[in-house]
């Protein structure tokens, strides 16, 4: 989910919000909500806590605020 959240982010950063209606993004967006929402996304969160996840791996989706704070920005666009 990291290179999902990776290109939703730069994909809104490079093309502006108007990226938000095209039917490629909301299929990856989809994606997304339903590992944040489904319980995925906590799972991973508490393996991370307990040092399950390697150090050196890129794990700024599991950041408490990242993905919540991504979906606030883009909520008005969708």
């Amino acid at each position: 989910m990291e290179s999902v959240f990776d290109f939703l982010q730069k994909m809104v950063k490079e093309k502006s919000v108007s990226v938000c209606s095209e039917d490629w993004f909301r299929i990856h967006l989809n994606n997304l909500l339903a590992y944040y929402e489904g319980g995925q996304w906590l799972a991973d969160y508490q393996l991370d806590e307990q040092g399950g996840i390697p150090e050196n791996l890129k794990r700024g989706v599991l950041s408490q605020d990242g993905v919540y704070n991504f979906l606030a920005y883009i909520s008005d666009y969708l």
